[in-house]
């Protein structure tokens, strides 16, 4: 399942060619989401075979998941199971602390291209926030070869308010070194956007064998702890890219979320504007789980409305939960990040589109172990799916609405449920008429 957000990095093979001087749009607007949502539209049709690996990927996690048991953290005693980083990594030991991380990058032979961007006078603010040493900052530089695995299509040069945002995502406030992030599940980055109610657009940060760490999944730490006076370096091997929306992740990947989009399409439901949010996204496997009947009402004429109900119980608004970090427009959000951040065990309860019902919502971590269990009982699979307007939770089951106000699930919620009793966990939630409940 950690394959997701490769498709983050897809829309990287429209950026430049790596022969050419990188050009700029000088008629576009100011950067917004729409803009960077136009370019991932553009990127559709020439990354088919990405996204199928991608889907293929998601298949097999998805398929392990049924076997898969993860309940408190039982046997999480020693590092044997998450293996410390070597000795050589744990402490920085390279750059030049006299030097800032602007001087760094542009003394570097393998960081040109990036450096020949910072050099624009369009992005001179960026340029002096890398030479400044008034706060330390990371830096996840490109290096050229990431530059060069960029094909050349032939379409015109991005606006530069877009290359713009790329370049604030590449850089997160604080100094992390690889140890930070081997314990880490997400950060900040310099990027924010309207439609995370102008909150950091963040990082997903994942780790693999051999020690290896990725940013955003695709995006592999090759040369990192590189020390300047103003902060630290990681060279990376591919660019990152702002992500698309929660509906343009589902919409790409149909092998795995075709379901969940059909139910969309059918029921028409309409998600209220939000700044933020959290989509709890069911596979296709996890409909399947419901069961032939039961599938079978739900996407009947007379059970579209009971669809929209479970649908609408996937959904919430202006309340942003990674499994590290807690963007709350409806409470102090200051203590609620700091809440998420810093708690080994963490609890909330989202308020959906459905009259509100919630979801109770359960957060472990354990170094770089993270679970989270919702209404006690239902796993995500795959934790922090980065959304320009939130963040896509993938679930391995289908969230019924628990018996009672307060009520958790049962353990076998969401697998081969009886009609009768579905239409019971619902029914106070739909007009009777309008569901053709003869």
């Amino acid at each position: 399942m950690k394959h997701l957000t490769v498709l983050f990095a897809a829309t990287a093979a429209a950026l430049v060619a790596p022969d050419q001087a990188i050009k700029l749009d000088e008629q576009q607007p100011a950067v917004s989401p729409e803009l960077v949502q136009t370019w991932w539209d553009s990127t559709v049709s020439r990354s088919a075979k990405i996204f199928t690996k991608i889907e293929k990927g998601i298949e097999k996690a998805t398929s392990e998941f049924d076997g898969y048991s993860f309940d408190g953290f039982d046997g999480f005693n020693s590092d044997s199971n998450l293996p410390p980083l070597p000795l050589h990594e744990r402490k920085p030991h390279r750059g030049d602390k006299t030097k800032t991380i602007y001087e760094l990058i542009k003394s570097n032979k393998y960081t040109t291209k990036f450096a020949s961007l910072l050099d624009n006078e369009d992005f001179s603010d960026i340029k002096d926030l890398l030479d400044s040493s008034s706060h330390n900052k990371t830096l996840f530089v490109p290096t050229d070869k990431a530059f060069e695995r960029i094909p050349h299509h032939g379409d015109k040069p991005p606006p530069k308010e877009f290359v713009l945002a790329l370049l604030k995502y590449h850089i997160a406030p604080g100094l992390h070194t690889k140890v930070d992030l081997y314990h880490k599940h997400t950060l900040p980055s310099n990027l924010s956007l309207d439609t995370l109610g102008s909150r950091p657009q963040r990082l997903r940060i994942s780790t693999g064998l051999l020690f290896s760490i990725r940013v955003n999944v695709i995006s592999k730490i090759v040369y990192g702890n590189i020390l300047a006076k103003n902060g630290i370096i990681h060279a990376i091997d591919h660019i990152l890219i702002p992500p698309p929306s929660q509906a343009k992740i589902i919409s790409l990947l149909p092998n795995t979320f075709s379901t969940f989009s059909l139910g969309l399409e059918k029921t028409e439901l309409s998600v209220p504007d939000h700044k933020g949010g959290t989509l709890f996204a069911p596979t296709n496997s996890a409909w399947r789980r419901l069961g032939p009947r039961a599938n079978a009402f739900l996407f009947s004429h007379h059970g579209l409305k009971y669809l929209e109900a479970l649908l609408k119980y996937h959904f919430v608004v202006d309340q942003t939960l990674y499994s590290d970090a807690f963007y709350n427009s409806h409470k102090d959000e200051k203590a609620a990040v700091e809440d998420a951040e810093g708690g080994k065990y963490w609890h909330v309860d989202l308020e959906t589109l459905l009259d509100d019902k919630a979801i109770a919502v359960d957060v472990k971590r354990w170094k770089g172990w993270v679970s989270i269990v919702l209404n006690g009982f239902t796993k995500v699979i795959f934790p922090d799916g980065i959304a320009s307007d939130g963040v896509v939770q993938v679930v391995g089951k289908v969230l019924i609405p628990p018996h009672g106000h307060h009520g958790h699930a049962g353990e076998d919620d969401g697998k081969d449920i009886e009609v009768e009793e579905l239409k019971a966990r619902l029914e106070r939630y739909v007009d009777r008429d309008e569901a053709g409940d003869l």
